[in-house]
C-alpha cells in the first residue's frame, strides 16, 4: 500500500510498505520522496533519479544500478546486498548510510568524500579507488570489506571493527582509530608484536 501514486515524475510524496520487487522503475525521477518499509527486491533503476530522498527499512537488494542518479539520499535501517554503486551516475553521487546492512556492495571509483556509514554493517563490500576523505565509519563493522588504493584521510574509523586496511595501499593521513582495533594496521607489516 502506498500513501501516494507511483508516476514517472514524484516529487514530495512517500511511499509506505509498497512492493516495488522485480518492477522497472526506468526512467523516473524522485525528488524530496520518502520510502518507508518499501521493497525493491531485483527492480530496475536504469536511468532513474533520485534526489533528496530518504529510505527507511527498505530492503534493497539486487537492484540494477546503470546509470542512476543518487544525490543527496539517506538510508536508514536498511538492507542494501550486491548493488553495483559504481554502475551511477559518478557526477552528483552522494548517499549516507545509518544503522543499516550492506552486503557485497561495491563503491569502486566513486567520490564519496564526507560519505556517512555510522553504525551499519558492511560485510564483503569493495572500495577500489574510492574518494572517502572524511568519511564517517564511527561504530561500523567492516568484517570482509576491502580498501585499496582509497583516499582516507580524516576518515572516522573510531569504535569500527573488522576493518582490513593496507596503510601502504591506501591513504590514511589523520585518520582516527581507536584502540585495540588500531593494531589491525599493523597485519601489514610482517612484524611481531609481543605483549
Amino acid at each position: 500500500m502506498t500513501t501516494n501514486k507511483l508516476n514517472e515524475i514524484n516529487e514530495d510524496k512517500t511511499f509506505k510498505s509498497q512492493n516495488f520487487s522485480n518492477q522497472s522503475l526506468n526512467n523516473y525521477s524522485f525528488n524530496n520522496c520518502t520510502f518507508e518499509r518499501c521493497n525493491f527486491i531485483e527492480s530496475s533503476w536504469l536511468n532513474t533519479k533520485f534526489n533528496s530522498c530518504i529510505f527507511i527499512n527498505c530492503n534493497l537488494s539486487l537492484i540494477n544500478t546503470d546509470n542512476t542518479t543518487l544525490q543527496d539520499i539517506n538510508f536508514y535501517e536498511s538492507k542494501i546486498v550486491g548493488i553495483e554503486f559504481f554502475k551511477c551516475n559518478k557526477i552528483f553521487f552522494s548517499i549516507n548510510f545509518k544503522e543499516s546492512i550492506l552486503l557485497n556492495c561495491n563503491f569502486s571509483d566513486l567520490n564519496m568524500k564526507k560519505a556517512n556509514f555510522n553504525k551499519s554493517i558492511l560485510k564483503e563490500c569493495i572500495f577500489l579507488n574510492t574518494q572517502l576523505t572524511e568519511a564517517n565509519f564511527e561504530k561500523t563493522d567492516l568484517q570482509g570489506s576491502t580498501f585499496n588504493k582509497c583516499k582516507l584521510e580524516k576518515a572516522d574509523f573510531r569504535n569500527a571493527k573488522n576493518y582490513n586496511i593496507n596503510p601502504k595501499e591506501n591513504v590514511i593521513k589523520k585518520a582516527k582509530f581507536s584502540y585495540p582495533e588500531v593494531i589491525r594496521l599493523l597485519n601489514f607489516f610482517e612484524i611481531i608484536i609481543e605483549k
